[in-house]
């Protein structure tokens, strides 16, 4: 089962409550009139637990602050892939945990108040992910465009993402992916429930070759990010940039069972095989089952 907590956005937290902060209040457990009300899905029901460690910062009144104390928890945007090095603590005054350095992510969605924030716990291959989306009228939000996202953004210092010059390398060793299996639909169950997810095609022209790659993608990235889980289309993304490629979403899908997702995929890979006979391009997807 997937462990995960939602809060509703506030003023404060998006940075209009007059203190211009972006963090987030982690919500808690609460018992109103003997009814439990919970954020969390899943087994875990605290930050502690969640987080599968105590936050930073001074856990009594008597502790001096310090950076010493800090502690930072990856968490990966489901959209962008964008990873925020979120500062996870305790404000003791306020009673309240904390995740702080969200202002990239917020920006990225144009969030709004009444978004609702949720963060995702992932065992894959036995590792812990945690991936954040914000959804509005219960459907994810659009991201928008890097070039967008840098024109609307303020923030000098960028603290997503690990080096691109990374991807291809990652890619060989196998260390980056492992979320991606989950993205796929490679970790899940046959009779998982997918809320959204997208069958997309990618074309790109290299020397006069162009190159097609159809996928599925259960965090609808939309077309300015995730170019499939080719090996070659991440080698490409390294050596001429993310510009080379076309990104077309094929269909969406609200609440599907993965092993039928799989078939709607299955079947788009066909008919980008039979395009590129036709066209005299290349496919690039591995084989499929019947």
């Amino acid at each position: 089962m997937i462990n995960s907590w939602r809060k509703i956005l506030a003023k404060t937290d998006i940075g209009k409550g007059g203190t211009h902060d972006k963090y987030i209040n982690i919500p808690k457990v609460k018992i109103i009139k003997g009814i439990k009300y919970s954020p969390y899905t899943g087994s875990d029901e605290s930050p502690t637990e969640f987080y599968n460690t105590k936050p930073g910062l001074p856990q009594t009144a008597t502790d001096p602050p310090s950076k010493s104390n800090w502690k930072f928890i990856e968490h990966i945007d489901k959209k962008t892939g964008a990873i925020y090095n979120a500062r996870y603590e305790w404000a003791h005054k306020s009673n309240q945990t904390r995740l702080y350095k969200l202002a990239e992510c917020y920006n990225a969605r144009n969030a709004q108040e009444g978004d609702e924030f949720v963060v995702e716990k992932i065992l894959v291959d036995g590792k812990f992910f945690f991936t954040v989306d914000i959804v509005r009228n219960g459907l994810s939000i659009d991201v928008l465009s890097r070039q967008e996202i840098e024109r609307s953004s303020n923030i000098k210092n960028k603290i997503r993402k690990k080096p691109e010059t990374n991807i291809f390398l990652d890619k060989i060793n196998e260390s980056s992916s492992q979320l991606e299996k989950h993205r796929t639909g490679k970790a899940r169950k046959l009779n998982d429930i997918i809320r959204e997810a997208e069958i997309y095609k990618v074309t790109f022209t290299i020397e006069n070759k162009t190159f097609v790659y159809v996928g599925q993608d259960s965090y609808c990235s939309g077309k300015h990010y995730y170019f499939g889980s080719s090996i070659l289309t991440d080698f490409c993304k390294l050596v001429y940039g993310d510009k080379i490629f076309k990104k077309t979403i094929l269909q969406s899908f609200q609440n599907i069972k993965q092993k039928n997702l799989n078939i709607k995929e299955w079947e788009s890979i066909y008919n980008a095989r039979s395009e590129c006979k036709k066209n005299g391009w290349h496919n690039i997807n591995r084989e499929v089952q019947k």
